[in-house]
C-alpha cells in the first residue's frame, strides 16, 4: 500500500501526561498564499487488525478503553495497544493523515486523507504545550500556526451557530489503590485553556473533514449530529460565560444522534457533518470509521453496510454507556474522598451554576471540579463566588454537605 512519506514535518502530540495509547499528533505550515495548512495524523491500528478477527471481536465487547483513577483497562491488549499501535515519539510511524487547507475565515477550502508514514518529533503535556504557547518561540512557529488555526476554526463555528461547552474536567490518578492511605493526585484542567482548545479544534476539524470525504465518496460511517433547534443561545447571554452558560446550556441540550449512510447536521458543533475518527485505539467507534475509511483508499468496498454498522453501534453504545458511568462514579468517589482529607478549615471557591429551590444551589466547586449542593445566603446570584467548607464527606455513600462561610 502506498504511504505518503511526511516523515519531514514536525509533528506535535500533546496530551494528557499519562497518555498510555498515543492515537493522534498534529502539524501545521503557512502555504505561499498565506493560508494555513494542518495535518491531522490519526494512529492506524487496522494495519494490524482485520475486521472479525478475535482482537477485534475483543476490542468490539469492551467497546471504549475504560480510564479510571486507580486503573487503565484498554480496549485493545496492553503490548498491541501501546507499541505496535500507539504513535512512538522519534519513531516512523503508520498513520492515516487527514491534511486541511483553511479558508481565511476557518472554513475548509481542501481537505485530504491519505495512508502515511510520519515521524513524531514532540511529546507535550498540555501544561507544557500552553507554555511553549506563550513564550512564542521563533522554533516553534508551527505551533502558534496552530493555535492560529484552531482560534478561527472556533470563531467559524461558533457564527455558524455551535455552542461553547468548555467547562472544568477533573482527572485524578490513585498511584496506589491497594494501600489503607492510597496517594491522590488531583488535577483540574480548563477546557478553554489555549493547548486544550487546540487539540479539540484540531479533532473536530478532523470530524469534518471524515463527514465531508464519507458523503462524497457515499461511504456508510457514524455521522454523529445533534439537533439544536431547541436551544436559543441568547437567552443564556446573561449568565457569565465559562462553566456556568455551559452546565446552563449542557442541561437543556439534547442527545446526539447517529446516522450511518449521510452526514446530519451537529448543530452543538456548529458543522454540517461529524465523524468521531482521532481515537481508534481506544473508541471502538472510531475504528469503524477506521475500517470504511481504509478500505476507500484501497479502491476496496467498505466492510459493513450501513445497517451492520448500526447494529454494531447499539451494542458499542451500551457498553461505552456502562464505562462512562463506571468512571464517572469512581471519579467522583475519590473526589470526596480527597476532600474527606482535607483539613476542615480549608475553603473552597465555589460558582453559583443555577438555584434547586429557594436558596438551594448547585455549585462547581472550582478547585477540584466537583458539583454539589448548599444553602447560600440571600443576594447571591447565579454566577456569582462564594467561600465554601466541606462539613461532611462520606465517599461511600456519596455524600457531601457543603457550608458557605459568610463573610
Amino acid at each position: 500500500l502506498n504511504r505518503k512519506d511526511l516523515t519531514h514535518l514536525k509533528v506535535y502530540a500533546i496530551d494528557v501526561d499519562e497518555a498510555d495509547e498515543l492515537d493522534d499528533a498534529l502539524s501545521a505550515m503557512r502555504l505561499q498564499d498565506g493560508r494555513i495548512k494542518v495535518y491531522i495524523h490519526v494512529a492506524d491500528p487496522t494495519k494490524y487488525i482485520e475486521p472479525g478477527s478475535l482482537s477485534d471481536k475483543d476490542a468490539m465487547k469492551r467497546g471504549t478503553s475504560v480510564f479510571l483513577p486507580t486503573a487503565t483497562y484498554p480496549m485493545f491488549p496492553e503490548k498491541l495497544a501501546m507499541e505496535g499501535m500507539s504513535l512512538r515519539q522519534g519513531e516512523v510511524c503508520n498513520a492515516v493523515t487527514v491534511s486541511v487547507v483553511l479558508h481565511s475565515d476557518g472554513s475548509i477550502a481542501e481537505y485530504s486523507v491519505d495512508n502515511s508514514i510520519i515521524k513524531p518529533t514532540y511529546m507535550l503535556t498540555y501544561e507544557s504545550a500552553t507554555e511553549l504557547l506563550h513564550l512564542n518561540l521563533e522554533e516553534e512557529a508551527e505551533l502558534k500556526i496552530l493555535s492560529e488555526a484552531a482560534a478561527l476554526r472556533l470563531q467559524w463555528r461558533l457564527q455558524q451557530g455551535a455552542i461553547d461547552t468548555a467547562t472544568l474536567e477533573t482527572r485524578i490518578k490513585v498511584a496506589n489503590p491497594e494501600d489503607p492511605e492510597p496517594i491522590i493526585n488531583l488535577y483540574v484542567e480548563d477546557q478553554a485553556d489555549p493547548a486544550m482548545r487546540l487539540v479539540s479544534e484540531m479533532m473536530i476539524l478532523c470530524g469534518e473533514a471524515i463527514a465531508t470525504y464519507g458523503s462524497f465518496n457515499n461511504l456508510a460511517l457514524p455521522y454523529r449530529g445533534q439537533p439544536q433547534s431547541n436551544i436559543d443561545v441568547s437567552a443564556f447571554a446573561h449568565l457569565p460565560e465559562g462553566p456556568v452558560r455551559s452546565s446552563a446550556i449542557v442541561k437543556i441540550m439534547r442527545a446526539a444522534a447517529i446516522d450511518f449512510r449521510k452526514p446530519v447536521r451537529h448543530g452543538v458543533l456548529g458543522l454540517p457533518g461529524y465523524v468521531q475518527f482521532t481515537s481508534p485505539i481506544r473508541r471502538y467507534m472510531d475504528l469503524l470509521a477506521h475500517y470504511q475509511v481504509k478500505a476507500c483508499l484501497r479502491g476496496e468496498s467498505p466492510p459493513f453496510s450501513a445497517g451492520q454498522l448500526e447494529g454494531m453501534a447499539s451494542i458499542v453504545n451500551m457498553q461505552t454507556r456502562i464505562a462512562r458511568r463506571l468512571s464517572n462514579t469512581s471519579l467522583r468517589y475519590w473526589i470526596i474522598e480527597f476532600l474527606r482529607r482535607q483539613p476542615k478549615e480549608r475553603q473552597y471557591r465555589a460558582l453559583i451554576l443555577r438555584f434547586i429551590k429557594d436558596r438551594t444551589a448547585a455549585l462547581l466547586l472550582v478547585e477540584v471540579g466537583l458539583q454539589a449542593a448548599a444553602w447560600v445566603s440571600v443576594g447571591a446570584q447565579i454566577g456569582d463566588e462564594v467561600e465554601v467548607k466541606v462539613e461532611e464527606a462520606h465517599p461511600r455513600d456519596d455524600i457531601i454537605y457543603l457550608k458557605e462561610v459568610v463573610r
